[in-house]
């Protein structure tokens, strides 16, 4: 361990480190501009895929490149020094500022299917839980639950919501009082504000049971806690149903469920997503019943472990597309973006390179 010492640079300080080791920048005011509002530390993640890796300098005309394993067992002349980070030949600026926007629109397309992944999980949930049980408030019920899983704190969860906002709506109620009104309209604010969101209309209505019915609850979740619960479920039938109706397995949607949790956290946070060696694998379906790509995985760098890479997570989200929506066009507009960027290495994301031959998507990329 060492001290940070690194200071703050300025944009074009950063631009001419750029271009000292090589980085093509013809209009320097449009880079400035660009790293005024994506910034430096952001951007520079997408200039890796562009660097020489190990590369030592011994002439103004001569770059060697040796193996990371052998530069310890070389004798340099003295002239000669490693250059960090370093540039291969004819690599731009829009090189880099265009990986990194094809990065952004794969995130925000994801984003698009995972949005309705969610809430057919939601839905799912609920609805086999409230038919197995018979009851509306199910997850009250200790019983449902393997002994592992905090119920407790899922309670609690819930109950702090609640005082949360009826806390909140108190705040709104007193502060329409203070208002130069007619009592009338002051009336009429409140009731709107009652029913602003389905907490505010349950606390406003019904005082008992003291908290809400699943269905209300099961939007309250995080996805992580929406997670936990489906994995804490007592009901082996219960879970196998949920999966089933979702057109995969139960111990295949436990671990996607954790995978496309991951997934989601950094789409929200805007992190790099297109050639990210992910921390856990998914489950990779095995019986026939479950759709899922017909051919080999065989990449043009053998040695990605294409298991852990994107390309994975993008085949199970078609997965359960397949079953949740059909009709959409999302596989198409995948294509079309990817299409968009010919240089794009997606080796890196564990996709081959006739990814779309595979007759896993035929059927998708069909829709109109």
């Amino acid at each position: 361990m060492v001290q940070f010492t690194k200071q703050a640079k300025s944009n074009q300080e950063h631009l001419q480190t750029w271009q000292d080791r090589g980085l093509t920048i013809p209009d320097l005011v449009r880079a400035d501009r660009y790293l005024s509002f994506i910034g430096y530390y952001r951007l520079s993640a997408y200039t890796i895929p562009f660097q020489i890796v190990n590369n030592i300098y011994l002439s103004p005309n001569e770059n060697v490149h040796f193996p990371k394993s052998q530069i310890p067992f070389i004798y340099l002349p003295l002239t000669a020094r490693i250059i960090p980070h370093k540039y291969k030949v004819d690599t731009s600026f829009d090189d880099v500022l265009n990986l990194y926007i094809f990065d952004r629109e794969l995130r925000l397309l994801v984003m698009d299917a995972i949005e309705r992944i969610e809430v057919a999980i939601r839905a799912q949930i609920c609805n086999v839980l409230c038919h197995q049980s018979g009851n509306a408030f199910w997850y009250t019920d200790e019983q449902h639950f393997n002994y592992s899983y905090a119920h407790m704190r899922l309670l609690a969860s819930i109950e702090r919501q609640l005082l949360d906002e009826k806390e909140r709506l108190i705040r709104d109620e007193k502060a329409i009082d203070k208002r130069p009104l007619s009592q009338a309209d002051k009336d009429a604010l409140k009731d709107k504000v009652r029913k602003e969101n389905f907490l505010r209309h349950y606390l406003s209505k019904y005082d008992s049971p003291k908290l809400p019915p699943s269905w209300m609850m099961i939007e309250m979740l995080t996805w992580g806690e929406l997670s936990h619960l489906y994995v804490g479920l007592k009901s082996t039938q219960a879970k196998k149903q949920i999966a089933q109706n979702l057109g995969i397995h139960a111990e295949v949607l436990e671990s996607w469920l954790k995978t496309l949790n991951d997934v989601r956290n950094i789409c929200a946070h805007h992190s790099r997503l297109w050639n990210k060696e992910h921390g856990r694998s998914i489950k990779i379906p095995t019986s026939n019943a479950i759709q899922w790509l017909q051919q080999p995985i065989i990449l043009s760098n053998t040695a990605i472990r294409y298991e852990k890479r994107t390309y994975m997570l993008l085949v199970a989200i078609q997965t359960l597309l397949y079953k949740i929506s059909p009709n959409s066009t999302w596989a198409k507009r995948l294509k079309d973006l990817i299409e968009q960027y010919p240089s794009l290495s997606k080796a890196n994301m564990g996709m081959p390179e006739l990814w779309h031959q595979d007759p896993f998507w035929q059927q998708a990329l069909q829709q109109n």
